[in-house]
């Protein structure tokens, strides 16, 4: 009977804790999306992600898929 009393406390505090994490964190959300730029080169990236995203940027870099160079913007 006291196993099942702990065990009942535990998920309390773990619910408890769940609860406080998820209202007290940060409401940021992150994204990463990508512009096509054949080619791709650094200061055009990041000119194109600052045109889009103004104070929002973060970062910028080139990479290769299978349909040519792109942007990725942070």
């Amino acid at each position: 009977m006291e196993a099942k009393g702990v065990k009942f406390e535990l998920v309390l505090i773990v619910m408890a804790m769940a609860m406080g994490v998820l209202v007290l964190s940060p409401s940021l959300a992150e994204g990463a999306f990508g512009i096509q730029l054949n080619p791709c080169t650094l200061d055009q990236c990041i000119a194109a992600c600052k045109r889009i995203l103004h104070e929002k940027f973060l970062s910028a870099t080139c990479a290769s898929g299978p349909q040519g160079k792109y942007c990725i913007c942070l």
